[in-house]
């Protein structure tokens, strides 16, 4: 399998394949991260790095200030 790069298109399976890392990001109210998502393995050898997965799936990055500080509510 070729790895998905910024600026590629995405296909109905990458669309599938991203979907649990969406409804995470809905039950939690933020970016999850790798350790978050049950089927992140398989998203990571798509997509390479979790960082392209954020990209491709429209979500906020990671070390974004307010994706930072949500993560950081939620640990106290």
């Amino acid at each position: 399998m070729q790895h998905w790069k910024p600026g590629d298109l995405l296909s109905e399976a990458d669309r599938v394949l991203l979907q649990p890392m969406i409804e995470k990001s809905y039950e939690l109210g933020r970016t999850p991260t790798v350790s978050e998502v049950a089927d992140a393995a398989r998203i990571k050898s798509r997509f390479r790095i979790w960082k392209n997965a954020v990209l491709a799936a429209g979500l906020p990055a990671l070390n974004s200030p307010e994706q930072v500080r949500l993560r950081e509510k939620r640990e106290v």
